[in-house]
């Protein structure tokens, strides 16, 4: 019980701002007649190329970022991606993980988050979510194997890295927490405290800052 209570409170799945997902405006329908034979081919040969992923975008855009406040920003904006396509039947079921979070019921949390992975397998971010329950229940295990799961679908997510990260320092295995935390600095070279907790990992492994 007392290493539970000294383990950090995991976020909860829809505390944070990035979770309202600002939609574009659908461009209004053409008037008929209003547009010509050119442009209905341009616009057919648009519509063959591959379309761009808008989380890659922002993910390379974060790599690149030139100062604390633009990484903040994309990171905010990558996990409102991450998170577009959940349906409402999830979403309805991450509300009720947050309340059990909330209580501390970690079991419940988990059962809920497990009935979302049934509806959308697909979403690592879900995978995520579990892993952060798990790892607050004390099942690192669990937490990792989720983590793996997600980190396939979504190598660049920093946050699945700095978990991992987390959870490999707790079962002190400090390569391990080591490499993971290398992998957050190379997707978010600006992640808040980096460097900082880079000097504390190498620190534990070789005795000193490399």
């Amino acid at each position: 019980m007392g290493a539970l209570k000294r383990r950090k409170k995991p976020c909860l799945l829809l505390c944070s701002a990035a979770f309202v997902v600002s939609s574009a405006m659908a461009a209004p329908p053409p008037k008929p007649g209003s547009g010509s034979a050119v442009q209905a081919k341009q616009g057919e040969k648009a519509s063959n190329k591959p379309k761009r992923d808008p989380l890659k975008d922002a993910e390379a855009a974060l790599r690149g970022a030139t100062n604390p406040a633009e990484a903040r920003s994309l990171e905010a904006h990558a996990e409102a991606l991450r998170q577009r396509h959940l349906s409402p039947d999830v979403l309805l079921l991450l509300k009720h993980a947050n309340e059990s979070l909330a209580k501390h019921d970690f079991q419940e949390a988990e059962a809920d988050v497990s009935s979302a992975l049934v509806l959308q397998p697909d979403q690592p971010f879900l995978r995520r979510g579990r892993a952060q329950i798990r790892y607050a229940a004390g099942d690192y295990e669990g937490a990792i194997s989720d983590l793996g799961v997600a980190l396939q679908s979504d190598p660049d997510d920093a946050t699945s890295w700095s978990l991992l990260s987390q959870i490999e320092q707790e079962r002190h295995n400090p390569r391990a927490a080591l490499d993971a935390f290398q992998h957050v600095l190379t997707v978010n070279p600006m992640a808040k405290g980096g460097l900082k907790r880079l000097r504390v990992l190498e620190t534990e492994l070789n005795g000193r800052p490399t």
